[in-house]
């Protein structure tokens, strides 16, 4: 980019250029968050974005009760699911 073929003020180049530096730092940390999420973000199941918890949760319960017979299976796979979502909201 930079100030090619601009007319202006000394102050008004100073601003570019200060805007300019901003802007690619402000990209330079956008990278870097980018990277990070993408390499925390291994084996995060129940993280979706825009979804409240615990709609999150109940979606993961549906998908993983399909087939239980007896309410003690119920039981053992909704603890397991919580307890999963919630080690996870730790990290």
């Amino acid at each position: 980019m930079g100030l090619q073929g601009y007319v202006g003020t000394g102050h008004d180049a100073q601003r570019v250029a200060r805007q300019q530096k901003e802007r690619e730092e402000e990209k330079r940390r956008f990278e870097e968050a980018k990277r990070r999420a993408e390499s925390a973000g291994d084996g995060k199941a129940f993280k979706q974005f825009g979804a409240g918890s615990s709609e999150t949760l109940e979606q993961a319960f549906r998908n993983e009760t399909v087939g239980l017979v007896t309410r003690a299976e119920f039981a053992e796979k909704r603890q397991t699911l919580q307890e999963r979502y919630e080690e996870e909201e730790r990290e």
